[in-house]
């Protein structure tokens, strides 16, 4: 026995085939046994079913045929010709009103009473406009009724008023207990409420109530609980507990299976396994559940099964007993193979599988072993590689012309020709007909590591290497038969692969070149120029080709003396903007045209630049705010830009703004400048881009100086001035009739009517068709 039990733990053993086959033989008498067993259960199930259900029918039947008196007693109130009238009655009604509902009640109510049973404990009618109860034998109004009638226990008078507010539909509320004002014992009642008026609930002028007297119906629910000792639920559609046996709340997890259930199911409750089976209702959407203990449901099946469980452990006890001595000597044999194999293997696991299986695969899984770990290392190469040619970049260890030659380096597919290097640096400056996404940057790099690669294999070997998004390395290993034309080479790969990037894949790119350098500190020696070459870039600009060799006699000054200072901050305080343009143009042909200096140097010369600039606006006083803007700073708008093209022009820029601000402050020159802007306003009305922003481009100012100069020539805000001429010029196009509003706010530069309306009351203090009306209304009284 413990030999079988240890061959079932392995999950697929060979010996698996041949117990499955003893045991099917074994198991044919065990399941025809099992089978008549499941039909005696079935039979004796479903008989104790049919007679729950039975009862849970009846309880449901005597209950319906109770609801139905209560909905025909319903049909004959709400559906009574006056109540539509006697709905609408205010509180503040005249008498004749009032003694409508006292005729009502008479006439109506008292009659139907004395055709209800006991099941009805009492009904009556909320009228909400008039805050009248009507029932039977009362007219009162609800505060009265609530208090001396009929109140809910742990319910206020608000809460019972927003109760009946509420909109309902035939419903049911949950058992409560009401007590009586003349009577102090509580009594259980079933509340049904139907909004009024029935044909339009949604106005809820009202409603009709109905008391059901719980007492019977308990009854029927101890004659249940007796015969079944079962639970006793009734559940509305909105799965609250209408009227319960007991005082245990519905189990909130069984509502989703009583309303998708009509059959009896299984369920556990407080630890105990009961039988719930469901009836329902269609005369008020109400379901009746029966939760039964599982062994009052079950009692003559657990006695039987009890008597069949024992039957089956025995036999099956000794089938195994057989099957185990049969097989043990077939398996024994196949046992010591696999102990032989893996003799020796401590890290192989034992097979999960067929032991046939094993073997085989052991045997497969040599040969694809090596297969694999050539594939993998294969895979990693690239990355190898890179690090590898990275770490000789950086000057992190030298070129080994020997190991790399050898066998050490082969695995990388590295190979030098020479010990001699030079290193090429590409910046990809833009890639706009690709796209701006990591794809397309991955594609860029792509495109240019291949076609540098590619190029220089024509005569050396190359290299490749990612070294940030727009940067790539090309390390050139130059062959020794063409050492006398490493240079011209180097020069033409740069030039066509320059061209070929920017024409054919339109992609800018600026290429910086280092030194050619010899022994293993070459590469570490090139790689430095090429950057220094790269900074170069400042200077000449982006989509160049830079060599190191053609910047190391630079320069060390720039161009930029006392008198020159002097004339730029006399020119600029005399408002000349010619000249200041002219000076500056000079002062950047000195340096950048004629002459090379350093990035560093550059960058010193537009610091001195700026920095008069600001020394011009300290000695005059100058806002500096009304002429550049708030928050702005000069020094760090110029340089944010890459190059010393776009650091000249936004420099210069800046001094043309300063200096048109001085040229301004002339009163002749304002004057021209204001009517300038006026007549640029009156001419554009009709635009509705039209604002400073537009204005300060076509003049050449700054939007923050325009406005300010304006306010102060007009002594009027610009964008309120704009918005005068449009409601004044709509006012003139309002006399023909034939245009209409959205017509008229559009020639006047409004695409929306509701803003041009909300602008034209703000100034005129009535609507543009108020005063349309009554402009034309004028004229045509002068007219007569």
């Amino acid at each position: 026995m413990p030999f079988i039990i240890r061959l079932f733990n392995s999950r697929k053993s060979a010996l698996s085939t041949i117990i499955a086959s003893n045991l099917f033989i074994l198991l044919i008498p065990l399941a025809m046994g099992l089978f008549l067993y499941a039909k005696v259960e079935q039979s004796l199930e479903k008989s104790s079913t049919r007679s729950n259900v039975a009862m849970l029918e009846q309880l449901k039947l005597s209950l319906d045929n109770k609801l139905s008196e209560v909905d025909t007693l319903m049909r004959q109130v709400v559906f009574d010709p006056k109540l539509d009238y006697m709905l609408r009655i205010p509180a503040n009604s005249t008498d004749a009103d009032k003694y409508e509902f006292i005729q009502f009640m008479r006439d109506k109510m008292s009659k139907y009473h004395s055709m209800t049973s006991s099941f009805i404990l009492d009904y009556y009618v909320y009228f909400a406009s008039s805050d009248s109860i009507v029932k039977s034998d009362l007219v009162t109004n609800s505060r009265i009724f609530y208090s001396l009638y009929y109140s809910y226990k742990n319910v206020s008078y608000d809460g019972w008023l927003k109760l009946l507010d509420q909109e309902h539909n035939m419903s049911y509320l949950p058992l409560s207990s009401v007590s009586n004002g003349s009577d102090q014992t509580p009594k259980d009642v079933i509340t049904y409420i139907q909004s009024l008026p029935v044909h339009s609930q949604s106005q809820n002028l009202g409603s009709f109530i109905v008391l059901i007297d719980v007492d019977q119906v308990k009854q029927l629910f101890a004659q249940m609980e007796s015969a079944s000792h079962s639970l006793v639920y009734i559940i509305d559609d909105a799965g609250k507990t209408i009227m319960s046996n007991s005082e245990t709340p519905f189990p909130s997890d069984l509502l989703a299976r009583i309303h998708g259930s009509t059959e009896p199911f299984d369920y556990r409750l407080a630890s105990v396994d009961q039988v719930v089976s469901v009836s329902s209702s269609q005369k008020a959407g109400w379901k009746y559940v029966s939760i039964m203990p599982n062994d009052v449901f079950m009692q003559q099946v657990n006695q039987i099964k009890s008597w069949s469980v024992g039957l089956f452990i025995l036999c099956l006890f000794s089938g195994l007993i057989a099957v185990s001595i049969g097989v043990y000597r077939t398996y024994k044999p196949l046992q010591k193979t696999v102990n032989a194999i893996m003799s020796g293997k401590e890290l192989i696991k034992r097979p999960f599988s067929n032991e046939y299986e094993f073997i085989r695969l052991t045997v497969e899984g040599s040969i694809h072993e090596e297969k694999h770990l050539r594939s993998t290392l294969a895979q990693q190469t690239p990355f190898i590689r890179a690090n590898y040619l990275s770490r000789l970049l950086n000057g992190h260890m030298d070129v080994d012309i020997s190991a790399a030659n050898g066998d050490s380096l082969q695995f990388m597919d590295l190979k030098f020709v020479s010990d001699r290097f030079a290193v090429l640096i590409v910046k990809i400056e833009d890639i706009d007909l690709l796209g701006e996404n990591e794809q397309q940057w991955a594609h860029a790099r792509f495109i240019a590591s291949n076609i540098g690669a590619d190029l220089i294999a024509a005569h050396h070997r190359g290299f490749s290497l990612e070294l940030d998004r727009d940067r790539i390395a090309l390390l050139m290993n130059l062959s020794e038969n063409r050492e006398k034309f490493a240079e011209a080479d180097i020069r033409e790969i740069a030039h066509s692969l320059f061209t070929i990037t920017s024409q054919r894949f339109q992609i800018g790119i600026t290429i910086a070149v280092g030194g050619i350098h010899e022994g293993p500190k070459a590469i570490r020696d090139s790689y430095p120029e090429a950057l220094a070459a790269l900074e170069y870039r400042l200077i000449q600009g982006k989509h160049a080709i830079i060599y190191y060799q053609d910047i190391v006699d630079v320069k060390q000054h720039y161009y930029y003396p006392l008198e020159i200072e002097i004339q730029l901050i006399n020119f600029v305080r005399s408002g000349d903007t010619e000249n200041v343009g002219k000076l500056l143009d000079k002062m950047y042909a000195m340096n950048f045209d004629a002459n090379q200096i350093t990035p560093e140097l550059g960058k010193a010369l537009f610091f001195n630049v700026t920095s008069t600039l600001l020394k011009i606006m300290n000695a005059t006083n100058t806002n500096q705010e009304e002429v550049l803007g708030a928050d702005f700073d000069p020094i760090r708008e110029v340089f944010s830009y890459p190059t010393a093209q776009g650091m000249y022009t936004k420099t210069k820029e800046l001094y043309e703004t300063l200096t048109r601000s001085f040229n301004l402050d002339r009163s002749d020159h304002s004057l021209s400048r204001l009517q300038e802007i006026v007549s640029i306003v009156h001419d554009n009305l009709d635009d509705s881009n039209l604002g400073v922003a537009q204005i300060a481009e076509r003049i050449q100012m700054t939007p923050q100086y325009l406005s300010t100069f304006f306010k102060k020539q007009q002594g009027q805000n610009l964008l309120d001035y704009i918005t005068t001429k449009r409601i004044q010029h709509a006012k003139q196009l309002m006399q023909n009739k034939e245009l209409t509003i959205v017509q008229i706010a559009q020639k006047v530069g409004y695409n929306n009517d509701v803003v041009f309306i909300r602008a034209f009351k703000k100034l005129e203090g009535v609507t543009p068709g108020k005063y349309r009306e009554t402009s034309l209304a004028e004229n045509t009284g002068s007219d007569t």
